[in-house]
């Protein structure tokens, strides 16, 4: 008897780990991102048995040149990695995969309802359905993918904010260019309202020194993370992202002359995940370093 292919839930932290020789050398599990998870593997040459996931899963390879074969339904597709090139495998579809060679890269898993909901202006939630595509060419989403890794490795739970901003615009992405049913893209100009763009900015510094999500600004505004992240850019002509370090950054300028607060306390204070934190993002903003600033 055949036996039924594995169903993997990927918000469950060991999911993927119980079927591959090697623990995850990065996992986003710790940093509770919403609606979207990350894993970087370097694993062995294997055969992963039949499997379907719960989500959306994208991989994205770090070393190139490795062969992987794909088997759905039978039938068996076979080509490598290169530079730039994705996987994209929709949830509940079966399939298995094979390597030769060590492979190493990033999954990224996406909740179908970060995908149907990220921008339901756009297109109707209850009709969305994502298309598999094997090893293809995305300089985008290999871009985000690394970012992402990269946001991960220096910030840890600080990286959320950056991780909601790109996940926004890779659900659109993948509707755009992934989906059955393509969005019919409104084009909006002018921004913000000014009493919602002040709603916005009051809100960010009100909330500052805490963890500032946002889907919960986007919802504080009546719009969906898609919209109010690009009607906020128009408006500012900086990401939510972009503008919330650079007003940190602002703020622990304030506290350095005030001189009330040691570097760490002001870390605190901004809203930055610890003291190297801030020295980066103060450095890249301001040219100087914190202590560098006092003295000028």
């Amino acid at each position: 008897m055949q036996e039924k292919p594995l169903i993997l839930d990927c918000a469950q932290g060991d999911s993927i780990a119980q079927y591959f020789p090697r623990p995850s050398l990065l996992s986003s599990h710790q940093a509770q991102w919403n609606g979207m998870y990350l894993e970087f593997q370097c694993q062995p040459p294997m055969e992963v048995p039949e499997y379907s996931y719960q989500q959306h899963i994208i991989t994205i390879p770090t070393r190139y040149g490795v062969e992987v074969e794909e088997i759905v339904e039978g039938k068996t597709q076979a080509t490598s990695f290169q530079a730039g090139d994705i996987n994209v495998a929709p949830l509940s579809l079966p399939r298995r995969y094979r390597w030769q060679q060590e492979f190493e890269g990033i999954h990224l898993i996406l909740e179908p309802e970060l995908i149907n909901y990220a921008a339901p202006e756009l297109v109707d939630p209850d009709i969305i359905e994502l298309v598999p595509h094997f090893i293809q060419a995305d300089p985008l989403i290999h871009q985000i993918a690394i970012a992402l890794k990269t946001e991960l490795e220096r910030n840890g739970s600080g990286s959320k904010l950056y991780a909601e901003s790109a996940a926004t615009f890779l659900a659109v992405h993948l509707l755009q260019h992934y989906s059955t049913v393509k969005p019919c893209c409104q084009r909006q100009e002018g921004g913000l309202s000014h009493c919602k763009l002040k709603q916005a900015v009051d809100y960010i510094h009100d909330h500052l020194a805490e963890e500032i999500c946002l889907d919960e600004l986007a919802g504080y505004l009546g719009l969906s993370r898609y919209y109010f992240c690009r009607l906020f850019k128009q408006s500012t002509g900086l990401s939510p992202y972009q503008y919330v370090i650079q007003c940190r950054v602002e703020r622990a300028k304030y506290l350095l002359k005030k001189g009330d607060l040691s570097l760490a306390d002001i870390s605190v204070a901004c809203g930055f995940t610890h003291q190297s934190h801030l020295h980066r993002h103060f450095k890249r903003l301001t040219g100087v370093t914190p202590k560098q600033f006092l003295s000028l």
